[in-house]
């Protein structure tokens, strides 16, 4: 029994290792970010969006471990930044139960979605040549 109690809880420590190892993949976080975010957006109470709000805060920090363009890093990382000030605001409305302060919150953070999203846009000679 306690054989295999050991040998669960290593492999559970191997698997969780081997996910850390892996470089993540910025492209798949950010779509579940947005569904993270939608999902705040539609909470009716506060207390329904912190789960939300505590997984986009997740994401957003294991965003800015992904490998970023060169010539861009510094100004996306910038906006991470900014996106998760907001939501540490916004976790704090959560905590007063403040839903209208929430809302607004989640509104800075879509505005700075946007404006971040525009920086990615690449010009047509990086189409034709590549990305990065």
């Amino acid at each position: 029994m306690v054989k295999t109690s050991v040998l669960a809880a290593l492999f559970c420590f191997s698997v969780t290792t081997a996910m850390a190892s892996q470089p993540v993949n910025l492209e798949s976080t950010m779509k579940t970010m947005g569904f993270a975010f939608k999902q705040a957006t539609e909470a009716t109470t506060t207390a329904e969006a912190l789960p939300f709000l505590e997984k986009l805060h997740r994401l957003t920090e294991q965003a800015k471990s992904a490998p970023l363009p060169a010539d861009k890093a510094s100004v996306f990382t910038e906006g991470l930044d900014k996106v998760l000030a907001e939501l540490v605001l916004a976790k704090q409305a959560v905590a007063s139960d403040d839903m209208s302060k929430l809302q607004q919150h989640l509104k800075q953070v879509d505005a700075l979605k946007k404006q971040y999203h525009k920086e990615r846009r690449f010009s047509f000679w990086q189409l034709i040549f590549g990305k990065y």
